[in-house]
């Protein structure tokens, strides 16, 4: 068994990589650590006990030489008895979309195929093949643009189901190996263009340390990587049990609460927030992105700034809001009819003829209610509610603007253009889950009446 064997498989063990059992989908691009990570683990397949497959992502960008590579991929895994897939993307138009570099777009788009593909065929577990090269790289862009420990640990050994069983090894270690062994691969010509700045690095930065201050660099970073990594989650558990009550994570948004204990310590809580927005949105943030974040502690309600990958930071009442842009699209309008039930979302509503009015069974639930039926004409319609709409809230004497009665019942402004109503003939019946307009409600002399229910 060859040294760089032994280390990688070394590396695997220590860090237990691989299970017993395990369905692996290799990244696979038809460079070298690639392809040398796949014959690992296609060597090692039986000690390991594991299925394994490839993904190759054509992002067309190069041409023929993309589709020279997304051919070489599918040889190699044929010759290797390897499940192989593959995926053409225009990473180009991505980027343009989105707003992001070619570097970014590229990355974003490799991890959701993966990703996708392990779900559909079953593979629980996805291996990239990033070697020691590359998380100096990373460790040093990250120092550079100031992204706090978290970046400065370099790239994750693991991060929930995707590993890195060769980051401990030296690009020239796998070379060596490949050329010894005979085993072909591609060469990306983009690696050595400077316009992309992972490569300025890579061609610029680390042959002068190398040449002038130390030759083992990326070994050097490996091992400090290591020991950020300990300090990092020496430091998050410790800030978890003072600070994660005042840290709230939810399927699509990230809630930081204002109370007066949070605002004192709230520079203490960047780690945190940083921590919070990598994991929910797969973003890295800055120096500069947290200090916006805890500015925000001094803005009026409503402020609001932009982060990387389309988030917003937006302060409300009490409360520092992060999400996605437009993550709640909402109802835009929807007809119905008494008698019928439709989805809202993750709710439903319905609208029931009331048999017999003498069994009306009043509450103090505002997801249930009723409704005179005796000036309704035609279908109800459910939409959201506009600047200018106006209603009569029963109990209150006159109309009431919607969006004054929002700001009255406290609800966040990314809430309220979010709020629905209900109408008939042109007329608010309901603020959903608020309040009945008053020109609707049951009296002694109602002869029809209707059930609303919002569940």
């Amino acid at each position: 068994m060859k040294k760089i064997e032994q280390t990688a498989l070394k590396f695997i063990d220590n860090k237990n990589l691989i299970k017993k059992g395990d369905k692996i989908l290799v990244a696979l691009s038809g460079g070298p650590d690639s392809v040398f990570l796949l014959y690992l683990l296609i060597k090692y397949k039986k000690r390991f006990q594991i299925d394994i497959g490839a993904l190759h992502i054509n992002h067309r960008i190069r041409g023929v030489d993309a589709k020279n590579d997304q051919e070489f991929c599918e040889k190699f895994c044929k010759k290797m008895r390897v499940k192989y897939f593959s995926k053409n993307k225009n990473v180009k138009s991505f980027a343009s979309k989105n707003s992001l570099s070619l570097e970014e777009a590229g990355r974003k788009i490799r991890y959701l195929e993966l990703k996708n593909t392990a779900q559909k065929y079953g593979y629980n577990k996805i291996a990239t093949a990033h070697n020691s090269g590359d998380n100096a790289e990373t460790m040093l862009l990250n120092l550079i643009k100031g992204t706090g420990i978290g970046g400065i640990s370099g790239i994750p050994i693991e991060r929930g189901n995707i590993i890195r069983p060769i980051l401990c090894l030296k690009k020239e270690d796998i070379l060596n190996y490949l050329n010894e062994s005979g085993l072909k691969y591609r060469i990306d010509k983009s690696n050595l263009s400077n316009d992309y700045e992972r490569n300025f690095i890579r061609n610029n930065i680390l042959p002068l340390i190398k040449e002038n201050l130390n030759p083992n660099v990326e070994e050097s970073l490996f091992k400090s990587s290591e020991v950020f990594k300990e300090v990092k989650v020496l430091i998050k558990n410790s800030l978890d049990k003072d600070f994660i009550e005042f840290v709230k994570t939810e399927k699509d948004k990230i809630e930081i609460l204002l109370t007066n204990e949070a605002e004192e310590k709230i520079k203490q809580l960047s780690f945190i927030i940083k921590d919070a927005v990598s994991k929910q949105f797969s973003e890295e943030l800055n120096f500069k992105n947290i200090n916006d974040i805890v500015g925000l502690t001094n803005k009026r309600i409503g402020q609001r700034i932009n982060l990387p990958g389309k988030i917003t930071a937006q302060k409300e009442r009490g409360v520092i809001l992060i999400r996605k842009y437009g993550t709640k699209k909402g109802i835009v309008s929807f007809t119905m009819k008494p008698g019928e039930e439709i989805k809202l979302n993750s709710k439903s509503i319905s609208i029931k003829k009331v048999k017999n009015l003498k069994n009306l069974n009043f509450t103090n639930d505002r997801n249930i209610e009723f409704i005179s039926g005796d000036k309704i004409k035609g279908s109800f319609k459910i939409r959201r509610w506009k600047d200018g709409d106006k209603f009569y809230p029963i109990g209150l004497n006159g109309t009431k603007k919607i969006s004054d009665y929002l700001t009255e019942q406290k609800i966040p402004n990314y809430k309220k253009r979010e709020q629905l109503v209900l109408t008939n003939n042109n007329k608010i019946v309901w603020v959903l889950g608020l309040r009945l307009d008053g020109r609707f409600k049951i009296t002694s002399n109602t002869k029809k009446a209707y059930s609303i229910c919002l569940k």
